[in-house]
């Protein structure tokens, strides 16, 4: 009995899926997992440093993924973050295929859903859950729920569409991207247009910014802080080249990560030439603008607007490419073979998660210069906490310093004390002078050129107290990592 005939019926697509499901949650938990001594940057510096704070905003995100890595930190230590981000990307999976199913037989939806595998953005930046990663989830529920609606007109779709929206807009504004794709594809024909008639939308909008409220009043409340990070994050050029090489660039390198996908498609018989779907079909429509559209849109508010644009912000835009390729090659489903997918999918996740550990741990220690997940936080921990025990009688509640060397320290003791970030009350609003008076803080910095500590951090009645040196874990004949380091003593 060959593959294809195993994959055959309804409980053999199912059981497929399953084993697909499983095989991402597994692999891409466990390897990163297994290699990690400390964790990802995004996942200590925008995530738990945030998370513990609980707040309805950051200076840089809103706060959704803070959120959930440091509940999942708290639940289930190291591993957690690795467990979340999977679980994001097999929920998306998960949608794209009941969205396929609404399209198409099930062993197309199924080979849809196989494709994303091979998309960049589903195997290897995994691990590190950020923005980025919590989108994919959300991007799919939306288009999902958008599709029910079209075709169903019931309000709980409409409703869920919201529910999507609002938890995006919590999660990273680029939501916004997929909510114009989503209008501009309801106002593409006579068709779609009658949703706007009727009280579906309006739901939709209701729910979405009754989510994001609090979110909202926070933003009002500290000076729109987000909104002037994106600014300067993105960056500006005013140039005409640069104006129009920047969206140019981020368009090529959304294509460069489907290549593989695409490879993949043609080397199973499904990409050949064929005739397309009419533009009349409105799954065909569908899928170009929810499949596209935000790629489209996202350069083009680019080429307007003169904001730069970075690589991986193009995450969760690709959600549909496996249900777009399948969709516009309806002419070849007979000729695809699931031997050879089942094979491609096996084959990457052994070839991957290898490219993974070279590119984040075996890569960086030929080099000499350790990745984020290789950093002695248990060893500084220890170090600074028994330093701050001998020299200040009361907890260790505050420190100070960037948000990743501050961050790692702060993670790994038991009491989780706050980070003030670059000592800046405008980043780390719950430390405020008269707590930072009350309480005092362990001031830390990674010494370079200087022992001296940065003046951001040159905090009123600072006392530098010295450097220590830490062995890298798995570099240990390399440079050690020096930490300088001071206290402000607290006044209680």
């Amino acid at each position: 009995m060959n593959l294809d005939t195993l994959v055959s019926g309804d409980s053999g697509i199912r059981r497929t899926l399953i084993v697909f499901l499983l095989l991402q949650l597994a692999i891409w938990t466990i390897v990163p997992y297994s290699f990690a001594i400390s964790l990802p940057l995004d996942v200590v510096s925008d995530g738990i440093t945030w998370g513990r704070e609980w707040q309805w905003g950051y200076f840089k995100h809103p706060p959704m993924q803070a959120w959930l890595n440091e509940a999942f930190f708290i639940a289930l230590g190291d591993i957690g973050p690795f467990l979340l981000s999977q679980l994001a990307v097999i929920a998306t999976y998960v949608l794209v295929f009941l969205l396929g199913r609404k399209m198409m037989p099930a062993r197309e939806a199924l080979i849809a859903t196989l494709l994303l595998y091979a998309v960049y953005y589903f195997s290897i930046p995994t691990p590190e859950f950020n923005n980025n990663i919590a989108q994919l989830p959300l991007w799919a529920l939306a288009a999902f729920a958008y599709y029910q609606a079209l075709s169903s007109s019931k309000l709980r779709w409409w409703s869920l569409l919201g529910l999507a929206a609002g938890l995006g807009g919590l999660t990273k504004y680029s939501m916004i991207v997929i909510i114009f794709a989503i209008v501009a594809h309801a106002l593409s024909s006579k068709n779609t247009r009658k949703v706007f008639a009727t009280v579906g939308p309006y739901i939709a909008i209701f729910i979405s910014l009754l989510v994001v409220l609090p979110h909202i009043v926070w933003l009002i409340d500290n000076k729109f802080p987000t909104f002037t990070y994106a600014a300067d994050r993105a960056g500006h050029d005013p140039g005409l080249f640069d104006r129009l090489f920047d969206p140019i660039k981020f368009v090529i390198s959304q294509i460069v990560t489907s290549l593989l996908c695409i490879v993949v498609a043609i080397a199973i018989g499904l990409l050949r030439p064929a005739p397309l779907p009419s533009w009349r079909d409105e799954n065909f429509r569908f899928l170009i603008f929810l499949g596209l559209g935000p790629c489209i849109i996202t350069a083009a508010l680019s080429l307007i607007s003169g904001f730069g644009l970075r690589d991986m912000w193009g995450t969760p835009m690709w959600d549909l490419t496996g249900l777009l390729i399948v969709y516009a090659m309806k002419p070849r489903w007979p000729f695809v073979s699931m031997h050879k997918l089942l094979s491609w999918i096996g084959a990457l996740f052994v070839v991957l998660p290898l490219c993974y550990v070279l590119a984040t741990s075996w890569g960086p220690e030929l080099e000499g210069f350790p990745s984020r997940t290789e950093w002695p936080d248990r060893a500084m921990a220890n170090a600074f906490s028994k330093e701050w025990k001998a020299h200040v009688n009361s907890s260790l509640d505050i420190i100070a310093g960037n948000a990743w060397l501050a961050g790692l320290i702060a993670m790994r003791l038991h009491q989780q004390p706050s980070v003030f970030i670059d000592a800046s009350y405008y980043k780390s609003p719950w430390i405020t002078p008269q707590r930072l008076q009350r309480e005092g803080a362990l001031v830390v910095w990674q010494i370079r050129k200087t022992a001296a500590p940065p003046e951001r951090l040159n905090l009123k009645g600072l006392r530098v107290m010295g450097e220590k040196d830490f062995p890298w874990p798995r570099q240990p004949t390399s440079s050690p990592l020096r930490v300088g380091w001071g206290i402000v003593p607290p006044n209680r």
